[in-house]
């Protein structure tokens, strides 16, 4: 471990309040966690002065007004930050966390599908583990454990489109479909809406485009495409004398209304009626947690949907297959008595 990454794991260190931070406690974490088998004292010292530099560096003020931004407690033998909000590194402290969830719970309306308060949730989770009660000893695994997203492809790419979406900025994407003998292709258009998929099944991210090659185009539902952002190879914004007409209630999430998931095809949708297996754990699930905004109660056992038929809500259906049975209509359900005979006739 180089001196950088040790001064940011020890700054962690103070940071985490339960911790009894002093050269034998963070001797011992770095064996066990960085196998780093010889940490001295002197190690210690020269370490404490450095980050102490890089207090004084980040919170002058502070550090001309209180002196030592790091302290010793005798009684509790052990070093500690003088405040909960200050780090040698930058960072959030529990104060920021509250406030940045605080923040996105007030502006739930720029999420769909509830992913402000799973985002705000996932901060306050944080926050509550960087400041657990103090214990005699901690357990050695998370107490919490949260979807792994991970860095989303393309993500590069979204800060621009944002400013094109929000200043109806015309723009060029060159894009290459996922196959190995796709070729590169330039389409000039507006950007009206980012979509997110699936917690990034698939590739994550999706910018609903309208491609615009004439003088004067009209916005349309039915002419929009999508394109995933991980395939945009490049982005730039053009000048152009198109003019674009968008109706005032023209709305691009209405894009997906008829659709369980992402991809869209005729966009006409279709009532479907299913039933749920009286004795299973989905019968209480699609009730409190609906398949699709659509959804409404037939009785006890039976729900009906209006959407689109396609291959993602097929997958859904075969899915859970052993809990939910299509009744109507008849070519959907006769679809899936042939995907289902191909699936058992791979186990015989």
């Amino acid at each position: 471990m180089n001196t950088t990454d040790r001064l940011k794991e020890l700054n962690n260190l103070f940071l985490r309040k339960t911790f009894p931070l002093r050269a034998a406690t963070v001797s011992d974490y770095f064996t066990e966690h960085f196998d780093q088998l010889s940490y001295s004292e002197r190690s210690f010292s020269r370490d404490l002065k450095a980050l102490k530099e890089k207090l004084a560096e980040r919170y002058p003020s502070l550090e001309e007004t209180e002196g030592d931004l790091i302290r010793y407690s005798k009684s509790e033998n052990h070093f500690y930050y003088i405040r909960d909000d200050i780090s040698a590194f930058p960072s959030f402290s529990e104060k920021e966390l509250d406030q940045i969830a605080s923040i996105i719970d007030f502006n739930k309306h720029l999420f769909t599908g509830g992913n402000g308060n799973g985002i705000v949730n996932k901060l306050r989770a944080i926050s509550l583990e960087n400041n657990l009660t103090k214990h005699k000893e901690l357990a050695n695994w998370p107490a919490i454990e949260l979807i792994n997203e991970g860095d989303r492809s393309g993500s590069e790419h979204v800060k621009f489109l944002v400013d094109a979406i929000a200043g109806k900025q015309l723009i060029e994407i060159s894009h290459k479909g996922l196959t190995a003998t796709s070729k590169v292709k330039t389409v000039t258009g507006l950007p009206l809406l980012i979509k997110e998929y699936n917690n990034g099944w698939y590739t994550g991210w999706y910018v609903l485009f309208q491609e615009i090659s004439d003088l004067q185009t009209r916005i349309s539902l039915d002419k929009l495409r999508l394109f995933a952002l991980d395939r945009i190879e490049s982005i730039r914004p053009i000048q152009t004398n198109y003019k674009i007409r968008i109706h005032p209630d023209f709305q691009p999430s209405d894009f997906f209304k008829n659709n369980l998931g992402l991809f869209r095809g005729t966009g006409a949708a279709e009532r479907i009626v299913i039933q749920v297996r009286e004795d299973s754990w989905i019968k209480e699930y699609v009730t409190k947690y609906p398949i699709h905004p659509s959804q409404k109660s037939v009785d006890a056992l039976h729900i009906e949907l209006l959407l689109e038929i396609n291959q993602e809500l097929e997958n859904f259906l075969l899915r859970y297959s052993t809990e939910l049975q299509v009744i109507e209509p008849d070519h959907l359900r006769e679809k899936m008595r042939a995907n289902l005979a191909i699936a058992v006739s791979l186990y015989q």
